[in-house]
């Protein structure tokens, strides 16, 4: 077989330039393809995570494991600070934990950003307030974490939370 290749000197170079120019346009066409149809639009607010986002942590807050679990897929894969959780089962043992040693605990969002990285995949970064006790003191903190959702479930989740303030009630005394 003859051992073929391209000699770039024989190609002029306003061809090079353009076919480049050509690929940069091509590819952020791509990147940044938005939808045209206003009915379609989804920007951050109205983006259906958010609402799912939003609506696991309410059921949380309500103590209703079920409708909890409702919002991720049976094979659920998340992958956590305190561990990785394969399934709902596991997903039911985990925060069946946290109401039984927390059945007043009460968790708010103040500040919940998205960024789409593709259709099915979300950079969700978030401030936390926990209270264990429904109200009063809290523990504070933020996180960041890639979910994956197909189906309108949860379907992977890789999320990483730092605790920044802790209320002195709550703090441990040595």
């Amino acid at each position: 077989m003859l051992n073929q290749h391209i000699n770039l000197k024989f190609i002029p170079m306003r061809t090079i330039v353009l076919c480049s120019l050509l690929s940069a346009i091509l590819f952020n066409n791509c990147a940044s393809k938005k939808v045209t149809n206003n009915d379609d639009v989804l920007k951050e607010e109205n983006h259906p995570v958010r609402e799912l986002y939003l609506s696991s942590i309410e059921a949380l807050n309500e103590g209703n494991l079920d409708l909890f679990l409702t919002n991720f897929a049976p094979e659920i894969k998340m992958y956590g600070t305190d561990g990785n959780y394969f399934g709902q089962n596991a997903l039911r043992e985990r925060f069946q934990n946290v109401l039984q040693q927390f059945p007043d605990m009460r968790m708010e969002i103040p500040k919940l950003t998205l960024e789409m990285l593709s259709k099915d995949v979300v950079l969700v970064n978030f401030k936390w307030k926990v209270f264990p006790m429904n109200q009063g003191p809290a523990y504070s903190g933020i996180g960041s974490g890639i979910y994956t959702y197909r189906n309108n479930k949860w379907s992977e989740i890789l999320e990483i939370e730092t605790v920044t303030h802790i209320a002195k009630e709550l703090q441990v005394r040595k």
